[in-house]
């Protein structure tokens, strides 16, 4: 069952036969054991960062006071970090500071979950010290130790109980969902940024209500979601990430939540067209041009309204932007009309295109001027 990848498996090698302890860790071996192609492995060994450097040729030291050495195995970057316990968590965010040590046990004990505090290698096998592959049997999430303790060292780990119960369809152990939802409050303390690839990660998972608790004990109120969004359209439309996005966030960008430019303008843009009617071609129309393509196919998802008159409108090519007017400003130039009225004119020379297409024709348009 547990093939590693070659470069892996030499990182593994090489540090055992310097006499090092070493293992692939964490989320790998959590995902193999569910048969899945692991994203990325983490290599952790007994081996300090000095003596991971010592041991191979070409090193990067890219956390050398976390104990995270990136090894270059023909260019591949591999991070493998030390055996290590935590300091004291004063921000409720990351350790003071840590202490490498020699046992694989004190490591697994400070990670979060039990699926995902095992570890595994060729020759010592699975080493299980908390019992994460019966959770993973049981579909159940766990936390290492005293949840409690666990959440308060990290606050990120509450949502990454929420997200993972989500993407793999587990339930939470009773305690571990307890604690997390009692140290909800610490959720501020976590960058807004993760706080929202954790929560859009979530809202593709198949379990996503999961969420609702979160949401209803208060804890996601810094980021402006007081209330539970429409979960059933949001699982309706789970294939569309920015309307699932703009569904849990109500339409609302409440503070500043870190997006992307295309979600800030995703959002805006459903804002702007959310009220419009779409009956007729002329209705679509008005849409595309206050938005796109995209958010017009999505608005009419949204109403459950089919896409039959836009793919129309598309296909015939019909003129609904002010570029796709047969005149120009510099046409209204020549016929002595001046600043603001330019706009003006073919702002509303291009409603009239809209509603009628064949009045698209330049002599048309500039009679109308007239």
């Amino acid at each position: 069952m547990f093939k590693i990848p070659e470069k892996i498996e030499y990182v593994i090698e090489k540090l055992t036969k310097n006499g090092f302890e070493a293992y692939i860790v964490g989320g790998c071996v959590r995902d193999i054991l569910l048969l899945k192609t692991p994203h990325d492995y983490d290599v952790t060994t007994s081996a300090t960062p000095d003596e991971i450097i010592s041991v191979f040729d070409r090193t990067i030291p890219t956390g050398i006071k976390h104990g995270t050495v990136t090894v270059l195995i023909d260019d591949e970057p591999i991070e493998v970090t030390t055996f290590r316990t935590d300091g004291e968590y004063r921000d409720a965010r990351r350790p003071d500071s840590v202490q490498f040590v020699r046992n694989l046990k004190d490591d697994l004990s400070r990670r979060d979950f039990t699926v995902n505090a095992m570890a595994y290698n060729h020759e010592k096998g699975l080493c299980d010290l908390f019992y994460g592959q019966k959770d993973l049997a049981a579909k159940i999430l766990r936390a290492v130790g005293d949840p409690e303790t666990r959440f308060r060292e990290d606050a990120l780990r509450i949502l990454r109980l929420f997200r993972f119960a989500s993407t793999l369809n587990f339930k939470i152990e009773e305690k571990t969902f307890d604690a997390a939802i009692k140290c909800a409050h610490l959720l501020p303390k976590v960058s807004i940024e993760r706080v929202m690839c954790e929560l859009k990660t979530a809202l593709t998972g198949e379990n996503f209500r999961v969420i609702k608790p979160l949401i209803d004990c208060g804890g996601l109120k810094f980021i402006g979601i007081d209330t539970c969004p429409d979960f059933n359209l949001i699982k309706a439309h789970n294939d569309k990430p920015y309307l699932c996005l703009y569904l849990l966030l109500s339409g609302n960008i409440k503070c500043d939540l870190k997006l992307s430019n295309k979600e800030k303008a995703y959002i805006e843009g459903l804002n702007k067209i959310v009220s419009m009617p779409t009956a007729t071609k002329a209705d679509i129309k008005r849409c595309l041009a206050a938005t796109n393509q995209e958010i017009t196919r999505d608005l009419l998802a949204l109403k459950n309204t089919p896409d039959t008159l836009l793919n129309e409108v598309l296909e015939a090519k019909e003129p609904y932007l002010i570029g796709h007017l047969k005149i120009t400003g510099n046409d209204l130039i020549e016929k002595g009309v001046k600043g603001e009225k330019i706009g003006e004119i073919l702002s509303r020379l291009q409603q009239k295109v809209i509603d009628d297409p064949t009045f698209n024709t330049k002599a048309k348009l500039l009679n109308e001027i007239k």
